[in-house]
């Protein structure tokens, strides 16, 4: 559940913040977010990278939009819970 509040304070919170300021472009830097959301999820491999990138890339249009990181840190902590729950009770 942390991983998703600390997630979206970094990558939306700071990162897009900064990425934004840096280009002078808010599309630019949901994009470089979306980005490094993926890239810092590369362990997981090339398909979870840019599934996550894409996800990254729905979060940040969430608080763009919103103009909150709340509704994001709810989301992301919700589905991650949700599927923490639903791998861990599925059958092997």
């Amino acid at each position: 559940m942390t991983a998703g509040i600390c997630e979206e304070g970094i990558f939306r919170g700071y990162l897009q913040k900064q990425f934004t300021a840096w280009s002078g472009n808010e599309t630019a830097g949901l994009l470089l977010s979306a980005a490094a959301f993926g890239a810092g999820h590369a362990y997981q491999g090339a398909k979870a990278t840019v599934l996550l990138g894409a996800f990254g890339l729905m979060f940040g249009l969430l608080a763009q939009q919103r103009k909150s990181l709340r509704p994001g840190m709810i989301t992301h902590a919700l589905h991650d819970t949700a599927a923490g729950l639903v791998v861990r009770l599925l059958p092997k």
